[in-house]
């Protein structure tokens, strides 16, 4: 919220940079100490536009908010992050990109359930965003790379360093046809923390996010929750099991998620695939009313 008031107020992040510390200091939401934040990170700024040709020439592109080839559908959300580091042959994200997550522990039943759902969104010109993890993310990357698609995977650390090490191949694969997203553009480490924050821009790519299997407290189901914050579409997978990877997309469901039954993915994917359909559903659900979508 307060890097979107700067750029309304300012225009760019280089007249932020230029910009007097009493006039940041008049921004709503800002004061004198937090423009005196701002102006100290001139330095770190510095520093980074002298890395900027060093990051370019191992194939990382670095997306200011207010550029053009930073992604729409994330610039929209309230804490987009300022810079954006990316690699790959994707141009711009289609803005039918739809989040597919769910635990690095999956079931069989879970895996093959996100390959068709991927395979299936993928050849009704959906792209798929993912975390690049274990489990479903994986499942979900490679099923979109079987039917030669278009797939973004986000990380929580610098696009460097991949983790584990065996995900770089896949990692690679994503590249040569989609991208991969980070908001670190230094040597960062794939924390606890960073992994929760990497989330909110999985959700933020995307019109959608649908959870296929997850713990109630999981990393897919605080996925889940930051596209409800973004105001986007939340689906969850709903097994007619009681075990511990569908406790996740229960509770969903019972917050206000669509239930996904995976013998009728048409309806799904008609809906995501259609931005006109989904506007109409999203609207209504939004309001509390209910649509027979399923």
């Amino acid at each position: 919220m307060r890097i979107k008031r700067l750029l309304n107020r300012f225009g760019t992040i280089e007249a932020i940079f230029d910009a007097e510390l009493s006039e940041i200091a008049r921004v709503p939401l800002f004061n004198p100490l937090l423009a005196v934040r701002i102006l100290k990170a001139r330095i770190r700024v510095a520093e980074f536009r002298r890395h900027i040709k060093w990051f370019k020439s191992r194939g990382i592109d670095i997306l200011c908010v207010e550029e053009d080839g930073y992604p729409s559908q994330l610039r929209e959300i309230s804490n987009a992050p300022a810079i954006l580091c990316k690699k790959g042959n994707l141009s711009q994200v289609n803005e039918k990109a739809v989040a597919i997550v769910g635990t690095t522990t999956p079931t069989d039943l879970g895996i093959l359930a996100t390959l068709e759902l991927s395979t299936r969104l993928t050849q009704a010109g959906v792209t798929v965003v993912s975390g690049l993890a274990e489990g479903i993310d994986t499942s979900a990357h490679l099923g979109v790379l079987y039917a030669n698609g278009t797939t973004v995977g986000v990380v929580g650390s610098d696009l460097l360093s991949i983790y584990p090490n065996e995900k770089r191949e896949l990692a690679d694969r994503i590249c040569e046809n989609g991208a991969l997203f980070s908001e670190h553009p230094f040597t960062t480490q794939p924390t606890p923390a960073n992994l929760i924050r990497r989330n909110r821009l999985i959700s933020g790519l995307a019109i959608a996010t649908i959870v296929v299997e997850a713990e109630e407290n999981g990393g897919a189901v605080s996925t889940a929750r930051f596209a409800l914050e973004q105001e986007r579409f939340v689906c969850a997978y709903n097994w007619n099991d009681r075990s511990r990877l569908s406790e996740g997309p229960r509770k969903l469901i019972q917050q206000g998620a669509y239930p996904i039954s995976p013998d009728q993915l048409d309806k799904i994917v008609d809906v995501l695939s259609n931005p006109d359909h989904l506007e109409k559903i999203q609207a209504a659900h939004l309001t509390g009313e209910q649509m027979d979508l399923f």
